[in-house]
């Protein structure tokens, strides 16, 4: 499996992770493809997965870099920092490797969920801050909303299907 640095950040993961969107396979077969190497888990609470994330690495938190992401109305600083927190008891973790917006939210300034973010990180309740499908210009406005911290990244919808980002402009 190839390995590339997440953003800035010095850490190695693979360059494909497994996926729990639509995912209703189960604990079992989520812990058989970390037995099997799998390192990076991406879910959402939008997934309605977390759970079974949370009960699949379960005595193997160690081994899995995990990824989770916050819900556009939950983009007020109370609200992030409670969404946090419920991922958190869901995943059964005390922290997230990479906690993203999940989509832009145009009614809500984007400095108020950042410097949410960046109270996650400052608490421990997460380590990098990432943002998902947001445009170029989007994420220059939510790093440049950040005082300490960089997005780590930008995960957005890409497939043998879907390459609609490959045309967007610089």
């Amino acid at each position: 499996m190839l390995l590339r640095e997440l953003g800035k950040t010095g850490i190695r993961l693979p360059e494909i992770g497994f996926g729990t969107w639509n995912y209703s396979g189960g604990v079992e077969p989520l812990r058989a493809a970390i037995e099997c190497g799998a390192r990076l888990i991406d879910t959402a609470e939008s997934y309605g997965t977390e759970e079974i994330v949370g009960e699949a690495i379960k005595g193997r938190r160690h081994q899995v870099f995990l990824a989770s992401k916050a819900l556009p109305r939950n983009f007020r600083r109370r609200d992030l920092l409670a969404a946090a927190e419920r991922s958190l008891r869901r995943l059964g973790t005390d922290h997230i490797d990479l906690y993203q917006l999940h989509w832009p939210n145009l009614t809500i300034p984007i400095e108020e969920p950042m410097r949410a973010m960046e109270e996650l990180v400052d608490t421990g309740k997460i380590r990098f801050i990432g943002v998902s499908n947001f445009s170029v210009r989007d994420m220059v406005n939510a790093q440049a909303a950040l005082s300490k911290q960089r997005i780590a990244a930008n995960q957005v919808r890409y497939s043998l299907i879907e390459r609609t980002i490959e045309g967007e402009p610089n």
